[in-house]
């Protein structure tokens, strides 16, 4: 028997513990704590229950409760006549011996895979300022039917019982968005090509790790959307960036750069940030290079119902791309960033090796919501709340680019864009839009700076001022704000 003084001081503070969890818990966590942390060694006897229970003010049945749980777990052992011990076979994980000079534990550094190393190096992502304004791509969360919602979500909740959900999404859902897609987007699919997915971003991922083996080129707008840098290293392949114009991505430089690249990703409908639409010549380029060579296009058609001032262009999916095309879309930039729900339409040769992958991934998302999103198409919402926001949208663009003629004529330059929910407006190119941005920060607004969107062409300077998700007193509030930062850089 060890011969160690037991420090029943340790336990005396376990009474600031959890106070949601039962003092028997507590104490046994308090033991558990001490045992793992190497200040009660293999072997050390625990005191009798009446002394300790005595000492700590507790009841003896506490202690009794948390010796049985330390017993069960296997970290105390019992000797008949003799009382409990710290169990002999646990390692010293905290041994005194195993101390350095500073009399910490070392420890080595977990190891981690390549790709985890990698991902560090990728562009951080926009952080979210909390209440900033003029922030992109933020719905107006406040003109969102949250009483036909509730109703969604309440009648969804009376189905759940008698549906099933599958890895390819729930059947009303996949239904719902299909003869949507077909209306509005022209493109040619059905319900069965149709795959429910968290948002765009994992449609993004799961298309590229069915397309792209370890080390192959995929050739990116440039600039782009910073989350397919992620998108395209987690799936093991090498981001070529591909300048864009007024026309959109330019194929025959990124082909120049990457001949063997079998994979583009583009957003013709509106390339983001700049706002430009891939022309329809290019469209036909990139679908008669992606049918002659055995190519794929993962087309991300992120906002295009928000187009103000033409109706939507028919998706590159619609063109006649239905077999080399795959077409990803999300509710949350529509609808609620809360409502987290994409989809992706999977061409036919692909359509049973996405729904292994699928599975092999996770069981399908859950089912609630997509039964309330079904019914929210169903009715009419979703229609009526698109028309909505898009008209709202536009008077919202409009009015902040006649605040920002009228203050900054001299400093910025609108680039065109015929939709979107931001603006972008390019600046004195020897100004620092990073340092703009950093001084917006400070003062509230959540304003971008274009040139961190650029990877491998030169960077052009500008700001990004989102405006859908703001009223025009918040806007009016926002440029004023902003003025004093110009008025105080220029």
């Amino acid at each position: 028997m060890s011969d160690i003084q037991f420090p029943t001081a340790l336990f005396l503070p376990f009474h600031e513990g959890d106070s949601a969890l039962p003092q028997y818990a507590r104490l046994f966590r308090a033991f558990q704590q001490a045992i793992i942390a190497g200040h009660l060694h293999p072997g050390t006897k625990l005191p009798a229950s009446r002394p300790l229970c005595a000492e700590l003010g507790i009841s003896r049945n506490t202690v009794k409760a948390a010796y049985e749980m330390l017993h069960s777990e296997g970290y105390v052992e019992t000797r008949q006549g003799a009382g409990s011990f710290v169990a002999t076979d646990l390692p010293e994980l905290r041994g005194s011996n195993q101390l350095d000079s500073k009399g910490t534990m070392p420890q080595a550094s977990p190891k981690l895979s390549a790709l985890a190393s990698q991902l560090t190096d990728v562009r951080p992502p926009n952080q979210t300022p909390q209440g900033a304004l003029l922030l992109p791509a933020q719905p107006c969360i406040a003109s969102f039917p949250w009483h036909q919602w509730q109703r969604a979500v309440a009648r969804a909740g009376r189905q759940m019982k008698h549906q099933q959900n599958s890895v390819m999404g729930n059947l009303l859902l996949r239904e719902q968005i299909a003869s949507y897609l077909r209306v509005v987007r022209g493109v040619k699919c059905n319900a069965e090509q149709i795959m429910v997915c968290s948002g765009s971003q994992q449609a993004m991922f799961l298309a590229l790790r069915l397309l792209v083996d370890q080390g192959e080129t995929v050739l990116t707008e440039d600039p782009c959307y910073q989350g397919v840098d992620g998108a395209v290293l987690a799936a093991g392949a090498v981001k070529i960036p591909v300048p864009v114009d007024e026309q959109g991505i330019r194929l025959e430089d990124g082909l120049a750069q990457a001949p063997d690249a079998r994979v583009v990703m583009v957003t013709p409908s509106r390339n983001h940030p700049l706002g430009y639409t891939l022309s329809l010549e290019r469209r036909l380029q990139l679908l008669q290079w992606a049918q002659q060579s055995g190519s794929w296009l993962i087309e991300d058609d992120y906002d295009s119902e928000f187009r103000f001032d033409h109706p939507p262009l028919t998706s590159l999916q619609g063109l006649g791309g239905e077999d080399v095309v795959i077409y990803t879309g999300t509710f949350s930039r529509i609808l609620h960033p809360g409502i987290r729900l994409g989809y992706m339409v999977v061409p036919q040769p692909l359509l049973e090796m996405a729904k292994r992958a699928k599975t092999y991934m996770e069981g399908g998302n859950s089912i609630l919501p997509q039964l309330a999103l079904a019914e929210f198409m169903a009715n009419g919402q979703f229609a009526s709340h698109v028309r909505r926001m898009r008209k709202l949208y536009q008077q919202r663009r409009n009015y902040l680019h006649t605040l920002v003629k009228d203050k900054f004529g001299d400093y910025f330059e609108l680039i065109e864009s015929d939709g979107g929910m931001h603006s972008v407006y390019l600046i004195p190119q020897h100004w620092s839009d990073s340092d703009i941005r950093n001084r917006c920060e400070e003062q509230g607004l959540g304003i971008r700076d274009l040139s961190r969107y650029f990877i491998a062409q030169a960077p052009i300077k500008g700001l990004i001022l989102g405006f859908a998700g703001y009223s025009e007193e918040q806007i009016l509030t926002a440029v004023n704000r902003l003025k004093k930062i110009i008025d105080a850089y220029a």
